[in-house]
């Protein structure tokens, strides 16, 4: 699956994660480091299937858990309206 991640989207890593930041309406993110992950990945074009990679080469989860944080993450994101696929 393809998303589109607004342009107006930022992320800036932090010591404790990253902060996402939407620069059209001013709206911000604080993010755990496995969210930090998974916004990255979709923030420099990825897929949803590359951010599970993304989270299970870095943590040590399995996939199922991967894969929920992922939709999880995704779907706040749709409903933020920053993201749209």
């Amino acid at each position: 699956m393809t998303l589109k991640v607004s342009k107006h989207l930022k992320l800036a890593e932090t010591e404790f994660g990253a902060a996402m930041l939407d620069e059209k309406s001013g709206r911000y993110w604080q993010l755990n480091p496995a969210a930090a992950t998974i916004a990255r990945a979709l923030l420099d074009g990825g897929t949803p299937e590359d951010a599970v990679r993304a989270v299970t080469d870095r943590f040590d989860v399995d996939d199922a858990r991967a894969s929920a944080d992922v939709r999880n993450l995704v779907e706040a994101m749709r409903a933020a309206g920053v993201v749209r696929g």
